[in-house]
């Protein structure tokens, strides 16, 4: 590592110069624009434009030297590939202008002989096609700005274990340009998510991610102490019980972007720390909200691809998903009849409860205890519905008992009027109208405190502050939630959740 640091010293170069004195000094110019830098893209084979110049800085990915006099480079400038040619007669025309004899030896050409794979460097030339019609900048001046001290691995090959790419990430964004749209495509989802809400009213806000309680979700949440206050505080699982607190505050409509925190399992699909929008509406109630997710969805699948239909590898296998709406629509318990013969009536009693268990095993349904009514209603459906939704579908009505924070429906008090929206078999989306009676509200949260001491550590914690908040009216209001990382894994064709995230948690046991 040394080695590369005295070579550039022995030079007489300076290793990790400041900028401020040479041409593509960030006070002399500002960033290099790639987009007028593709417009050149209609010049001529072999034609240069030596009037319209480019600076820039930019990490070196692809390296040849052509002769001692004649260097290209493949540059990698603010996530784009732009290459660049350091050919010592265009140096010597540059300096010829202002006096001064330019050899290959000469300092400012030297840097070409000096540079290797990985190195920083600043860069000013002319734009114009070499005679194979690359799109180049010709450079009249350049300068090694910060030397690479490890080995990069070349594009070509890229960087094959995980345990680096995801470790050092920031090496394989360097490497590999695929990895780095993968990001350009997730900015712009997101980009174009806050747009469309803008477009329809809404504000964005932010609420806490440290609490002293949690909820919004049944998931089992990361505890941490609070040294000051010395008492226990909670990693959020959910924003929404903050956001249902400013429609009550007379903020109609908001939504958020941000993080969730839930101490559960890792798999392809399901990260511990996610990214999550989640918006309310008022007056608005779940067939307000169904409109709005398949506006939101299919607006964005058409702004990245151009169409509604994205290709996407499920199980090995290329398939067409559509997202074209209106999608379809399932009821959930009507399903589960035709499945199973089940009537799925009573789900409240001690008896179905036994029934529904007996049906599991019948069925050869196996997962852990606890086994309370509303985790032996999610296995089946997971197993009987889920399983079918490949296309974008909405599984309608989830029995009340499933939903603590949802609003009974208006013709059927023992189904809520809830939505999930399902795409390749995993939930994308949940939506419903929010429960805003206190009374139905505590009960509520008295019967997931009994199922939390039974054994259900995904169960919610009564929040007395919530309930306080709503005895002060929350008017009729739909609620949305949608999950970022895995709506960017469908629109990237990414089979696992690490290849959408920048960084990923690691095991260092």
């Amino acid at each position: 590592m040394s080695s590369r640091y005295d070579q550039i010293k022995e030079q007489g170069l300076a290793a990790y110069p400041h900028m401020y004195d040479s041409k593509y000094s960030p006070n002399y110019t500002t960033d290099f624009d790639y987009h007028k830098f593709q417009s050149f893209m209609v010049l001529a084979n072999g034609e240069k434009k030596k009037d319209t110049f480019f600076r820039g800085v930019g990490r070196i990915g692809a390296r040849r030297e052509a002769s001692k006099k004649l260097y290209f480079y493949k540059l990698l400038v603010d996530g784009n590939d732009v290459q660049i040619c350091g050919n010592l007669g265009d140096y010597q025309a540059a300096c010829t202008e202002e006096g001064k004899e330019i050899l290959k030896d000469s300092p400012e050409f030297i840097w070409n002989k000096n540079s290797q794979l990985g190195d920083i460097v600043g860069f000013y030339g002319f734009i114009g096609k070499t005679d194979k019609g690359e799109l180049t900048i010709f450079t009249t001046e350049g300068k090694i700005l910060t030397p690479c001290l490890h080995p990069i691995p070349k594009e070509h090959f890229g960087i094959t274990d995980p345990e680096i790419r995801y470790g050092q990430r920031y090496l394989d964004l360097i490497v590999s340009p695929s990895v780095r749209n993968i990001f350009k495509t997730r900015s712009k989802i997101i980009r174009t998510m806050r747009n469309i809400f803008d477009d329809e009213g809404f504000m964005e806000v932010e609420t806490p991610v440290l609490g002293n309680s949690y909820g919004g979700a049944n998931a089992k949440p990361f505890k941490t102490f609070m040294n000051d206050l010395k008492q226990d505080m909670y990693m959020r699982i959910a924003p929404e019980l903050y956001l249902k607190q400013l429609v009550i505050g007379g903020f109609n409509k908001v939504f958020e972007i941000g993080k969730q925190f839930r101490n559960e399992s890792l798999d392809t699909t399901h990260n511990v720390e996610f990214t999550s929008v989640e918006t309310y509406w008022s007056p608005a109630d779940y067939n307000s909200m169904l409109q709005l997710c398949e506006k939101l969805v299919s607006k964005i699948v058409f702004e990245i691809h151009q169409s509604y239909k994205v290709i996407y590898t499920l199980d090995g296998t290329d398939v067409e998903l559509d997202f074209t709406p209106p999608f379809k629509r399932i009821d959930i318990l009507e399903e589960l009849r035709k499945k199973t013969g089940y009537p799925f009536i009573n789900l409240d009693t001690e008896e179905t409860r036994l029934e529904l268990l007996e049906l599991c095993k019948t069925k050869d349904i196996k997962f852990p205890p606890p086994f309370t009514t509303p985790r032996i209603l999610d296995k089946l459906i997971g197993e009987f519905v889920e399983v079918e939704c490949t296309q974008p579908t909405f599984l309608m009505h989830h029995p009340i008992i499933m939903s603590p924070l949802a609003k009974p429906h208006r013709n059927d008090p023992t189904l809520s009027e809830r939505f999930e929206m399902f795409v390749c078999c995993k939930e994308l989306a949940n939506a419903y109208t929010e429960l805003n009676s206190p009374f139905i509200q505590r009960e509520n949260f008295q019967q997931q405190m009994k199922d939390k001491n039974g054994g259900d550590d995904e169960a919610q914690i009564p929040d007395d502050d919530f309930v306080k908040a709503l005895e002060y009216g929350l008017p009729p209001t739909g609620g949305l939630g949608i999950g970022i990382d895995r709506f960017v894994m469908y629109m990237t064709n990414q089979q696992s959740i690490r290849e959408v995230l920048l960084f990923n948690i690691r095991n260092t046991k």
